[in-house]
This record gives C-alpha cells, structure tokens and sequence, in this order.
C-alpha cells in the first residue's frame, strides 16, 4: 500500500512539475545568456561575452572561445545607456553607435582582416538596471580597414540576457 502511495505521489509530482515548465512563458533557454548573428551568411555565436554599462555608453563585446585575441569578435558599442534604438547611418550623418569585427586573431592591430561599421543599428530593447541585464538586436555593414573594397554584412544579430558591468 505504501509503495503504491510513493508511486502515485512520485507521478503525480513530475505530472505537475512537466505542466508547470511546459506553461511558462519564458524556457530555462530563453534565460540563458547568448549573443548570436549571421555575419556574411553563416551563423556566428559567441561562447564569451563581456558588457559594460557606464553613464555615457553600453559595450558588448563577443568572442567564439575564451581567447582575447579569438577569431569573429564582435564589438557592439551604443552612446548612451538606455533602452532604445541607436544607428549609425551615414545618409543622415547620425552616429550613435559604433561596430567592429575581428575576422582573425591577428587582427588586433588593424589591417585586413579588422573591419569597422558603415552603417549600423542597435536596438536595446532591455536594460535592467536592478540585476544588470540587457538584451536587443543588431545589424551592421562593415568595411575592412586595411581593403575598403572588402566588406562584411552581420545581420539577424541578438544578444539575449546577458550580464554587465
């Protein structure tokens, strides 16, 4: 009698805990903090990523491994640090924000393989100032340093949940 109790309190237990995680709004996943884009036409996700928060700017910087000098950095930097949206259009001559990418590691110093944005947006749709969290959208096109003629497109870029300074 009682191993037929455990049993139907045990199936009971994970039927409840199975509707309560499947009826939430938000999955552990969409807590999780992640930084992804499309950067000219394959999926690039950051594994590291570092946010600052200052009076003046937000900087999110994301690499693909734990490395300083990794290969597809990307540097998001928006001037000012609220929720909305910041672009970089020279049409309109608006600067806002800023974009860098890092194809290669030996990129540090400029050249080829280091690009900075031509036009660009930022959207920063969450800005939670009390546990330090943001996350938004990004889109840049991007020109080589070293070769203008050489360009980068990132499109389809998010940064989810992800920690600051």
């Amino acid at each position: 009698m009682m191993k037929k109790l455990q049993k139907t309190l045990i199936g009971l237990f994970i039927a409840l805990l199975f509707v309560s995680v499947t009826s939430c709004e938000e999955t552990v996943a969409d807590l999780l903090p992640s930084m992804k884009a499309t950067v000219d036409g394959e999926a690039w996700t950051s594994l590291f990523r570092v946010s600052t928060v200052t009076d003046s700017t937000v900087v999110i910087t994301g690499t693909p491994t734990a490395s300083e000098t990794a290969d597809k950095t990307i540097i998001l930097t928006a001037f000012g640090n609220t929720e909305g949206t910041y672009t970089l259009s020279p049409g309109t001559l608006t600067a806002d924000c800023a974009v860098a990418y890092k194809k290669t590691a030996d990129a540090t110093d400029g050249g080829d393989n280091y690009y900075v944005a031509y036009e660009a947006t930022i959207v920063i749709s969450k800005l939670d100032t009390e546990n330090k969290k943001l996350s938004g959208t990004f889109n840049a096109k991007l020109r080589s340093t070293g070769n203008p003629a050489d360009e980068v497109i990132i499109t389809d870029g998010t940064f989810d949940n992800l920690n600051y300074q």
